[in-house]
């Protein structure tokens, strides 16, 4: 026989219970919309791609005293990225200081170079930022490790295109991510956490801060990459081509580094990809209800192309990028109507209006 007070611990109990099973089918729910239409990962073969990854930022800062044999030995193991990095990345010369010799275009060896770097590597500011990326980045086996696994699965998506050298350099705190030629170069400052110390002084936006970590390494070089190989002015030219781009590149991320969570694809926090996909059919309604989808002014659309806390005229629940969200699920429609389309050929189609009208795509009501 139940006693009464064994009644009520069971009623309570059956209570936990139900509140349970609604927790999980209303996560389930959330769950199955973020993996509607996701791609299959790009299967990685037996033979993976050899990355070399080149350390110039410790090659540079080993240097303790600058002459012309320093700098040659750096320009001879680094090439161009050596120039780039002085000219553009670390700005220590301008462009006066070019000479073209044999139709190509130098920066010489020279007593200001040599004054430049001297000065650059001792800075104490300079030398404080090198001495934390050094001492957070002293191992990088697992961005290695993840680097490799995200370009053996870009070798076999894209078997036509190249894959790079691997550099890390430091040029506080002007680019995380540099496509020059046949070398991808990652700059180490963009990545000492979201708390370091000097991001505030540097007057850049929280938003941007948040995602100074090293979780976002592997996925910011892979869209850089990407980036070097297929944006084009076709890709700016208007709304629709905007939009369908950025979805390319998230579809892509999917494919190649399959690994990494969707809020670090994406740039949004857990909230605001939850945001995203139960609003997405208020989403569409605001941009055809505005006649942005094949617009080519720019001053109308672009608070859903830019990157910021949050998009104007939306819930401050709503991330940024709201058109970049609604272009990588028209590219996730286009691709489960077009099974087997190697990613290649999706990114050499360079009409966004095409992968529109042939995605079939239409949110559904929440």
């Amino acid at each position: 026989m139940i006693s009464r007070f064994d009644a009520l611990k069971l009623g309570k109990f059956a209570i936990i219970i139900t509140a349970i099973g609604i927790i999980i089918s209303l996560w389930g729910c959330t769950e199955n919309k973020t993996k509607k239409n996701a791609p299959k990962p790009v299967e990685i073969s037996d033979t993976k791609v050899v990355l070399k990854i080149n350390r110039f930022e410790k090659d540079l800062f080993s240097i303790e005293t600058f002459d012309s044999s320093a700098v040659v030995k750096l320009r001879s193991k680094y090439g161009d990225f050596f120039d780039i990095w002085c000219l553009k990345l670390a700005g220590i010369v301008n462009r006066s200081m070019l000479v073209k010799i044999d139709n190509k275009v130098i920066l010489p060896t020279s007593p200001e170079l040599i004054r430049n770097l001297q000065d650059y590597t001792h800075d104490k500011y300079i030398r404080e930022v090198f001495d934390e990326a050094n001492k957070k980045y002293d191992n990088i086996n697992e961005i290695e490790e993840g680097l490799t696994n995200a370009f053996s699965r870009y070798q076999i998506a894209f078997p036509k295109n190249k894959i790079p050298a691997i550099t890390t350099y430091l040029s506080p705190f002007y680019s995380n991510i540099t496509a020059i030629d046949n070398n991808l170069g990652i700059g180490l400052h963009s990545y000492l956490g979201s708390d370091y110390k000097y991001y505030p002084s540097t007057g850049q936006p929280m938003y941007l801060i948040k995602k100074f970590r090293k979780e976002y390494i592997v996925t910011d070089a892979i869209k850089g990459w990407l980036d070097s190989d297929y944006m084009n002015d076709n890709t700016e030219q208007n709304f629709i081509n905007q939009i369908i781009y950025q979805g390319k590149v998230l579809y892509a991320l999917e494919c190649l580094v399959p690994e990494a969570d969707d809020s670090i694809k994406t740039g949004y926090s857990s909230k605001q990809i939850e945001w995203v996909f139960e609003n997405e059919q208020n989403i569409w309604k605001v941009i055809i209800d505005n006649n942005l989808l094949f617009s080519n002014k720019p001053k109308q659309y672009l608070k859903f192309i830019n990157d910021g806390n949050t998009t104007s005229g939306f819930p401050k629940e709503a991330p940024a990028k709201l058109g970049g969200f609604i272009g990588w699920q028209i590219v996730r429609a286009y691709m489960k109507r077009h099974e087997g389309m190697p990613l290649e050929t999706l990114f050499q189609i360079n009409d966004g209006k095409t992968i529109l009208n042939e995605s079939g795509y239409k949110p559904s009501k929440n």
